[in-house]
């Protein structure tokens, strides 16, 4: 931060509280008596203890008053968490009607359930409708970045661009291709699901700074072509900072459709490969059932996984090799994906990637880490996003772990370590008391606007 003058006198926000940010798998910030001091640019200028930040000297002209008088909003959150903003990096918009449905293995449950659900988005107000619901969702579970799939349809996927934009939420998102083994109200041609998802990608891309960023998603590779797929992998090449977003690898069923699809290749994740699909940006969702050589593949092309373990679970789909892709040192984050998992909390998340490995033990530091900084890198935007530092965007998130039954009274005067561990394994929606992308709220309970009426002028 420069120093202060009386010409570059900005306002800054300071948000006091128990601020937990982490740096590694390990490791995290902790600040008890702790502030978050955001700049009226949505960046953070400082974090740290409260009492050493009003005496760093580029910043002692906030609290002196002088030139900067009235710039300084305090907002007290008392022994509140201020945490970095989640990261979910997968998930279905328009399958948010569609949870609990149970019963079926994956082929089965999209038939049945998904696939009818996805054909009602033919009508653009009711897809309006449905993402402005899943964005509202997304701020009140504290999801701050996520990576979204929709649908084919092209007027749908702009609605939802725009209900994004109009929110504030950050995201990773594109119209869904499926040419191949579709329904027929969901089959596209080949041609024009190249050229809408360019169209789409030219008009959202890059939106507002970067805060919409557009991810080219077929399905799975049985719903699409090997021709397709390449085709995809020329227009990341248009689009520089754009995603390949997809899934691999999630059921076995699936597995032996697309070894009977491309017999030529050596793996489902040798379909992506062949056809350029893998590297920086590319998300992989589910990645279940991979061996060693995929395994390999994907860590020397710098690929990202998507662990899904709430869906892996319901769809009895398989368990998540964890302590395999983290001895490898592949990135890999965690995500919802709703529908088939049950619910858009990250903490739900993070505890059923603990609950689901039969003999791993994962620890709370790292499940944070893996729902926050460490979906950030997975997804490239770590230098952005993904944890409470100086420079980066004031993605955050209030949260107050005495609104959940369950959870001791005196939670936030215990270790941190304790404090994590209930975050993660009794944590949800109702912890959250505000969402902010880029120092602006895109969520606020009745509590934080109460926070946020009181706020002081420094």
């Amino acid at each position: 931060m420069q120093p202060l003058n009386e010409k570059s006198a900005e306002p800054i926000t300071a948000y006091l509280g128990h601020v937990i940010s982490p740096l590694s798998e390990t490791e995290y910030l902790d600040f008890r008596q702790g502030a978050l001091l955001v700049g009226a640019d949505g960046k953070i200028l400082a974090v740290g203890n409260w009492a050493d930040l009003q005496i760093r000297a580029d910043l002692s002209a906030y609290f002196a008053g002088g030139a900067a008088a009235g710039l300084l909003t305090i907002v007290d959150c008392g022994e509140r968490l201020l945490l970095p903003g989640l990261v979910d990096l997968h998930l279905h918009l328009p399958q948010v009607t569609q949870t609990g449905r149970s019963g079926q293995h994956l082929l089965t449950w999209l038939n049945r359930y998904i696939f009818p659900s996805e054909a009602r988005f033919s009508d653009t107000e009711h897809a309006r409708k449905i993402a402005q619901w899943f964005f509202n969702e997304l701020g009140r579970n504290g999801t701050t970045l996520a990576c979204v799939m929709t649908t084919i349809h092209k007027a749908a996927t702009d609605a939802a661009f725009e209900v994004a934009a109009a929110n504030g939420n950050r995201v990773i998102m594109g119209k869904v291709m499926m040419v191949a083994n579709s329904p027929e109200a969901l089959t596209e041609n080949a041609d024009q699901s190249v050229s809408q998802s360019r169209e789409l990608a030219t008009k959202w891309h890059g939106y507002d700074n970067n805060r919409l960023l557009y991810a080219f998603t077929p399905r799975f590779a049985i719903s699409v072509t090997a021709d397709l797929l390449a085709a995809v992998s020329r227009l990341q090449d248009e689009f520089p900072g754009s995603y390949f977003h997809t899934h691999l690898a999630e059921s076995l069923e699936e597995i032996q459709f697309v070894a009977e699809q491309y017999p030529q290749s050596r793996s489902y994740l040798d379909v992506y490969d062949r056809a350029g699909n893998l590297g920086r940006r590319s998300i992989f969702a589910h990645s279940i059932h991979l061996d060693d050589e995929d395994i390999d593949r994907v860590k020397k092309t710098e690929s990202s996984l998507a662990h899904c373990p709430s869906s892996n679970f319901f769809l009895k789909s398989g368990v998540f090799p964890y302590q395999k892709m983290q001895e490898a040192g592949v990135l890999f984050g965690l995500g919802s994906d709703v529908a088939a998992g049950p619910a858009m909390s990250m903490f739900c998340v993070m505890k059923d990637a603990e609950f689901t490995q039969p003999t791993y033990w994962i620890d709370p530091r790292e499940l944070l880490y893996r729902a926050t900084l460490g979906g950030a890198k997975a997804a490239w935007l770590d230098d952005q996003v993904g944890s409470l530092e100086e420079g980066k965007e004031a993605d955050f998130i209030i949260v107050d772990p005495r609104r959940k039954t369950g959870i001791v009274d005196n939670i936030l005067s215990q270790p941190s370590d304790e404090i994590l561990a209930s975050l993660v394994f009794l944590g949800d929606d109702r912890l959250i008391e505000a969402t902010y992308v880029r120092g602006k709220a895109i969520y606020q309970s009745t509590t934080a606007l109460s926070l946020a009426s009181s706020a002081k002028l420094g």
